[in-house]
């Protein structure tokens, strides 16, 4: 597998995180021996590469310069890796995906695991955010992929649609409201509801969903918020909190009777599942997965 030279990596890791200790972390080294690298290069350059500011630090002109180039080198190596692969009829390389929470836990898993076993010879690594965060990481290049189920606003991204979704109101078992019969959407409104954090696509689409029933989403009752489907679904269970979650998220909850469904005739939430990157044509090893991504998810 070719490899960047080392210092230039070591760089590309600091700079990309702005962090030593992240740097550390992913190159398995000293955080004494990052430093000394970064050192180094500053003195071969002659120039200083990052701006020091107490724990913080920030790229300084020749920094960023130096980036520019390094990320376009790395690229080409990537590139250079994966064709070289296919000579020998092997896939090999480094993907790297952020994915917003729904599909990073739900969906994605099953299929790194078997395009992984189908592909040893490729390392992936998935980090998960919320939508505005996966948006970002596209931007600063620290994914290749990004997977979100926001609403795909951003023009200076490309989103295409690779799964149908629907938010679902859920409740335990044990909400007073199930005695009601039918539930209607004046009455659910009254209830306390639990919500995804600022930046989620989830919430996103929610909110404008319930503009346009006249709903202003400030007025509802909600005093916590949580950034995982998995932290909501364990807090509605022991609360009278009202969830909104995806239908991927709930599945088995539902089926096996943890949490139920509130169902309100004339208020369904549907959304769609997004591969989004930069524009360009997806090349390499990024445009391999999306292939079998695409056949995985209608088999």
């Amino acid at each position: 597998m070719l490899e960047v030279n080392f210092r230039i990596k070591v760089f590309y890791h600091v700079a990309r995180d702005l962090s030593f200790t992240k740097a550390s972390r992913e190159l398995n080294v000293s955080q004494p021996a990052v430093s000394k690298h970064i050192q180094e290069l500053e003195s071969t350059i002659g120039q200083a590469l990052f701006l020091r500011n107490g724990s913080r630090i920030l790229l300084t002109e020749a920094g960023k310069t130096l980036m520019e180039s390094v990320r376009v080198i790395i690229q080409e190596y990537e590139l250079a890796d994966y064709k070289l692969g296919l000579l020998n009829n092997q896939i090999q390389g480094n993907l790297i995906i952020g994915a917003s929470t729904t599909i990073a836990q739900y969906i994605l898993p099953k299929v790194i695991a078997q395009f992984s076993e189908q592909n040893p010879l490729v390392k992936i690594k998935l980090f998960t955010g919320n939508t505005a965060q996966v948006d970002r990481w596209l931007f600063e290049r620290k994914i290749g992929l990004g997977f979100v189920e926001g609403i795909a606003e951003d023009q200076s991204l490309k989103y295409n649609k690779i799964l149908d979704d629907q938010l679902i109101w859920v409740a335990s078992q044990s909400h007073p409201l199930f005695n009601q019969t039918p539930i209607c959407l004046e009455e659910l409104v009254k209830q306390e509801f639990i919500f995804r954090e600022p930046g989620s696509g989830t919430n996103d689409i929610l909110f404008q969903k319930f503009k346009e029933n006249g709903i202003n989403a400030k007025d509802l009752i909600n005093r916590v918020q949580m950034s995982s489907s998995e932290s909501i679904k364990q807090y509605i269970r022991f609360s009278n909190s009202i969830g909104i979650l995806s239908r991927y998220a709930v599945q088995n909850d539902l089926e096996n009777g943890t949490l139920k469904q509130i169902e309100v005739d004339g208020f369904e939430i549907d959304r769609e599942l997004y591969l989004v990157h930069l524009h360009g044509e997806l090349s390499g090893l990024p445009k391999q997965f999306i292939r079998f991504l695409n056949q995985a998810l209608i088999s």
